[in-house]
């Protein structure tokens, strides 16, 4: 039986009705057994890597939140990056910082007993906020034109100059600070409040208008409790600024009129 594909190819080649064999059967071509058609070699698959995402910027992140926020207002947005903010599970938390001694967060002071030892007992209690860079040179506080300015002052309200216990809040300065951190500060409360009560003095002078500011407002009140309290101008910028003397002088007589009498000794008008 032949395809009757073979009779388009005999008419095509010329050869004539006589090429095929008389009792040949013709077979319509829709019949005709297709051949079949040869296996392709399969080629494994190649593996190619998924495309990595583009990190994104924080100016990407922030106009990706910024959009999604306008479309829907009420919808909860994210960068995608609080995921990777999180801390691992596997990894130990790391340890608690202390605070540096020689930082602004310095430890409580303990009273030195050195210090009261050599107190005496004193009228008034004088204060300034930390020793001046002539007192740390000559290793004595209130020295040269200040000191002898201050002495002058307490004589005008009757005080010779063992009549004040003088002090520094802040001793242990590395160098001179006209104002120390409110940390500081408390942290020489103790200190202050073991000499005051080994003076035995009746009211404080505060040198300095730094003990004005409010910040230090709680720890001067604690230092003080019930003792009168005062303030002037340092004598070291009374020297600069003549000026403010008459503001000293109020504050003084203020000072004055908080004694007891037995204190007053040359008490000037």
């Amino acid at each position: 039986m032949l395809s009757s594909r073979y009779l388009h190819l005999h008419e095509a080649l010329g050869l004539g009705p006589m090429w095929l064999n008389r009792g040949a059967k013709v077979l319509p071509a829709e019949t005709a057994a297709a051949p079949a058609p040869q296996a392709t070699p399969q080629t494994p698959p190649q593996t190619t890597a998924a495309p990595q995402p583009a990190a994104r910027t924080p100016a990407a992140a922030t106009a990706r939140l910024a959009a999604m926020a306008a479309v829907r207002p009420d919808a909860k947005v994210s960068d995608g990056s609080s995921a990777l903010s999180r801390p691992s599970e596997n990894i130990p938390p790391l340890p608690a910082e202390r605070p540096s001694e020689n930082g602004n967060t310095a430890a409580r002071t303990v009273a030195d007993p050195a210090v009261l030892a050599a107190i005496q007992p004193a009228a008034v209690m004088v204060v300034s906020i930390c020793p001046a860079p002539e007192d740390s040179a000559t290793g004595k506080l209130f020295s040269g034109s200040a000191g002898v300015l201050l002495d002058n002052m307490l004589a005008a309200i009757g005080l010779q100059a063992a009549d004040a216990h003088k002090t520094s809040w802040v001793k242990a300065a590395a160098a001179f600070t006209p104002e120390p951190p409110p940390e500081q500060v408390a942290a020489a409360l103790p200190q202050m409040q073991a000499e005051l009560a080994a003076s035995q003095a009746q009211a404080v002078l505060f040198l300095g208008q730094v003990f004005a500011q409010p910040h230090y407002a709680e720890t001067i009140a604690q230092l003080c409790g019930g003792t009168p309290a005062f303030t002037v101008p340092h004598p070291a910028r009374l020297l600069r600024q003549p000026q403010l003397k008459k503001q000293a002088w109020e504050e003084l007589k203020k000072l004055r009129n908080a004694l007891p009498p037995s204190t007053e000794k040359t008490a000037q008008p």
